[in-house]
């Protein structure tokens, strides 16, 4: 799971968080050199008073400037100053806490020590509907049942354009309760009714996390690494499982990148849904911890980025790179690694997901791609960045590409890094010119929209020629797309360049010709035509205009259901109606969402042959027959606007209709969902018909 980090930009909240996003930033206009800054800070936490009392003592290397500006959270009081050991006046407002200096305070290193006392009780989801933005608005809460609190939230002094490193943190909690932040635990002990953790954090920082709870602790040793959970009770029976993976990772990752750079990887369970990356630890969810296939993808994109934006830091007034990279070495290395098929599943879906949910009204250029705050800029920074990996990567090739990212570890390791330097990197490694690649693909939007035209296919003396032209449309790019001639003899393939309107193709082939295809791997970036992407739920997650429905057979609940649904979909923008007052007028510019059975068969023509729908139940050609209680989703063609969706969601009166809403955009790339008791159990997509770029001979 991916997630986001609440940033304030103008305070510059120097936090790094991913996974779900990665979003930090320099403060604007800012020029000033970094200051190192040591903190030895010591926090007091008051759950039942949602309360924290902080003390931070800084040693400051200061350079000639007149004052100390520091991001502090609004929500402070009982604020103290002092500077070498003497109270000093400040200006405190809008979140910025202003420290004068003395002429003989400057060019030299000074203590400042500031106290203070906070109440940080956000409302925090327990069945949140929409998990596009991960956050959830929440960035700071202190609970009997937790604590959570994101650099963001700004619970302790922050200076700006500091580079902070922590020698020492403190933490006190009620008898029971750890706390757990970035770096190097030194232990947690208790006494006097109190529980103390001590934490080192050596390595500069662009913001500090803390999370704490009734915490049990396992570890592990991963060669020089420590790899640690830390679970509530319930959860305890994952932490081996969750030990030999991140043991795993790290030595994966070790070996392409470079030594981690961190004393530890933990896994640390929050008390509300999340899935939170931070410099050596990640934050997950209760109910995200048992999901099956975290262990296998979501561990280990998080702790890639331990890596790629946690260990190289992005520079974010230049765009984000750290997801694309992140998600190509880590999900799609995954499938690269399970066979060439998944591999080849995984760009196709990626394709989809940007085709898809980032209409050309949305769209925008990568480098202005900062987090990922809805699914289309998630189809950018996430499905398009990988894109643009993976075609560097076929670009320089892979001794190339893999070296670039070991030389721009290891040169850049804590250091703000833009796409130029990167560009940089493989430049050097591959010895080839970059900067039209990266001006293409990074600065500006887009993907190419291809076909095919004036197709034919000839008998020639030595065997048969394919003669046409690759066209795409405007605004046009400069790339280089595999055509690939197949029929009953061995395919050939050959590779056409476009920069224009249109370019010319030959190939030629010893047997008869039945089908030619332009990328039939999905190697290149480009938009798809509808007509490759067979209806799915993301078409919902997209949708500007939505018409819920509900028929004659939902059951009583079904406005309920609707607005359940609604919300989980994330959508703005929608009406709900009875089935009585809809028709064909009202599905024109819409995606409809029939709620029960309806009464009109007419609406469902566009639905698959290999799908029966009835008023009692539902069949599926390939999947096992329904039982009582079964729950069926499906998207399809909109019968009266091609350009849109409808689906048809029969809840069948189950109980678990309302769970089973919450769930259904986790499936967004699928066609139809099947759910018993609340659990998917059966899921996948429509076949799609021949494309622009694909021309078979009858």
């Amino acid at each position: 799971m991916r997630v986001m980090g609440k940033i304030n930009r103008r305070l510059a909240f120097r936090a790094l968080v991913f996974g779900l996003m990665l979003a930090a930033a320099a403060p604007e206009g800012a020029t000033a050199a970094a200051l190192e800054v040591e903190h030895r800070l010591e926090i007091e936490l008051i759950p039942r008073a949602h309360m924290l009392a902080g003390r931070d003592a800084m040693q400051i290397r200061v350079d000639d400037r007149h004052k100390l500006v520091f991001a502090l959270s609004e929500r402070v009081a009982q604020l103290r100053v002092e500077v070498a050991g003497h109270p000093r006046t400040f200006r405190f407002t809008n979140s910025e806490l202003e420290v004068p200096l003395e002429p003989d305070e400057r060019r030299r290193t000074v203590e400042v020590v500031i106290a203070y006392e906070a109440v940080f009780n956000d409302p925090v989801p327990t069945a949140p509907l929409n998990t596009d933005n991960p956050g959830f608005g929440v960035t700071a809460s202190i609970t009997p049942t937790g604590t959570f609190l994101l650099a963001g939230a700004c619970w302790y002094p922050d200076l700006i354009d500091g580079r902070d490193t922590f020698p020492l943190l403190r933490v006190k909690a009620p008898e029971g309760v750890l706390a757990v932040t970035s770096g190097l635990g030194l232990g947690h002990t208790t006494r006097d009714g109190a529980t103390y953790s001590e934490w080192r954090i050596d390595n500069p920082l662009r913001g500090l996390a803390l999370s704490a709870a009734a915490y049990g602790v396992r570890e592990k040793k991963a060669g020089d690494v420590v790899a640690a959970t830390y679970f509530l009770p319930r959860n305890q029976d994952l932490s081996a499982a969750y030990l030999d993976a991140v043991a795993a990772y790290l030595e994966l990752y070790s070996e392409l990148f470079g030594p981690y750079p961190f004393p530890k990887f933990a896994v640390v369970e929050n008390f509300f849904p999340t899935g939170y990356g931070f410099p050596s630890y990640t934050l997950l969810g209760s109910t995200i911890l048992r999901l099956p296939f975290i262990l296998d993808t979501s561990l280990g994109h998080e702790i890639a980025h331990c890596w790629w934006g946690n260990g190289v830091f992005v520079d974010y007034e230049r765009g984000n790179w750290s997801e694309g990279l992140t998600t190509y070495v880590a999900d799609y290395l995954y499938k690269e690694r399970e066979s060439a098929a998944a591999a080849r599943d995984y760009r196709l879906q990626a394709l989809r997901n940007f085709s898809t949910l980032v209409p050309p009204a949305k769209d925008f250029p990568l480098a202005r791609f900062i987090g990922r705050v809805d699914p289309a800029t998630k189809a950018v920074g996430y499905d398009k960045g990988m894109m643009v990996f993976h075609m560097l990567r076929k670009a320089v090739g892979d001794e190339a590409f893999w070296g670039a990212l070991r030389d721009l570890y290891r040169e850049r390791l804590f250091q703000p890094t833009a796409w130029d330097d990167l560009r940089r990197a493989f430049e050097r490694r591959s010895r080839i010119p970059l900067e039209a690649f990266f001006d293409q693909w990074v600065d500006r939007k887009g993907a190419p929209r291809i076909h095919l035209a004036d197709v034919r296919r000839s008998r020639e003396p030595d065997g048969w020629k394919v003669t046409g032209r690759l066209a795409q449309a405007k605004p046009f790019f400069q790339a280089e797309f595999e055509l690939a001639a197949a029929g009953d003899g061995r395919p050939v393939s050959r590779r056409v360049a476009i920069a224009g309107e249109a370019a010319p193709f030959d190939v030629a082939a010893a047997s008869e010709p039945t089908q030619i295809v332009v990328d039939p791997d999905y190697h290149m970036l480009r938009r798809l035509d509808p007509s490759e992407i067979p209806p799915t739920v993301n078409a919902l997650k997209s949708s500007p205009s939505t018409l819920l429905v509900l028929c004659d057979a939902a059951s009583a609940g079904g406005r309920q259901l609707a607005e359940s649904l609604a919300g989980s979909l994330g959508l703005r923008k929608y009406d709900i109606v009875a089935e009585a007052q809809a028709d064909a007028g009202r599905f024109m510019g819409k995606d409809v969402i029939l709620v029960g059975y309806p009464r009109t068969a007419e609406w469902l023509r566009t639905m698959p042959a290999s799908l029966h729908l009835q008023k009692e139940g539902f069949s599926l050609a390939g999947a096992q027959g329904p039982e009582a209680g079964d729950m069926f989703f499906g998207v399809f063609a909109n019968p009266y606007d091609p350009g849109r969706v409808l689906s048809v969601w029969l809840p069948m009166g189950s109980p678990d209709a309302a769970s089973v809403a919450a769930k259904i955009p986790h499936y967004g790339r699928f066609s139809y969902l099947i759910f018993r008791d609340g659990q998917n159990r059966d899921k996948g997509s429509w076949e799609t018909a021949d494309s622009p770029v694909s021309y078979r001979w009858k």
